[in-house]
């Protein structure tokens, strides 16, 4: 059984691994929030969305296919989940940035609040862990059950969160120049925002027209 299990938690810990590695709205607001304050920002941001990616990865294993179905066809939670990253996009870009290299006793306590948020709010999760758990079957005839079922979990959560520690602690590079790196990732993280928020608005007006 601890072999069997084992293999479940690595399975689970590199397909959420690599699954993160690609740039997306958790790994800038991970890079942003480490560049603009510290490690441990960064971190709590990494451990909120890192405990929101197992919930997203249990969904996808109960319920996946009817929940892609149902954001398919359903045009309002497409519109509204536009509107989200567009207006977040909008706020991120236009906002200036106030970078510091110590804690000065405005640190906002609410990094881990708002890494619950970004990672609850990424449409792309789900899918993408129906995707992982389709391409998995293909090589395992896995039973998300039990024992199996916790050592996959906690694969998904030790790999997401290894993957997003490594862009904090790549992140304290940037602070050489913080104020120019600061108003970068504020771009690239508006930029990606509003990629998503136009793709789900264009997915939504293909589904009226449709």
């Amino acid at each position: 059984m601890m072999d069997s299990a084992f293999l479940y938690l690595l399975v689970g810990f590199l397909a959420c691994f690599i699954g993160t590695i690609p740039f997306g709205p958790i790994n800038l607001a991970v890079v942003k929030t480490t560049v603009d304050y510290d490690r441990r920002s960064g971190s709590e941001i990494a451990l909120a969305a890192s405990l929101v990616e197992m919930l997203q990865a249990l969904i996808a294993i109960c319920f996946g296919m009817l929940i892609s179905s149902y954001l398919d066809s359903n045009v309002v939670i497409k519109f509204f989940l536009a509107f989200i990253f567009i207006a977040l996009a909008i706020f991120i870009f236009t906002r200036k940035p106030k970078p510091t290299l110590q804690n000065d006793g405005d640190r906002p306590s609410s990094f881990f609040r708002n890494g619950l948020i970004i990672a609850g709010l990424n449409p792309q999760a789900v899918p993408f862990w129906i995707f992982a758990l389709a391409t998995i079957s293909q090589y395992f005839e896995f039973q998300y059950i039990g024992v199996y079922l916790a050592s996959f979990l906690l694969g998904v959560f030790a790999g997401k969160l290894l993957a997003l520690y490594g862009f904090v602690v790549g992140s304290t590079y940037l602070k050489a120049h913080l104020q120019e790196s600061s108003t970068l990732v504020n771009r690239l993280l508006a930029g990606i925002l509003l990629f998503i928020g136009l793709s789900q608005g264009w997915n939504a007006v293909n589904s009226v027209i449709v």
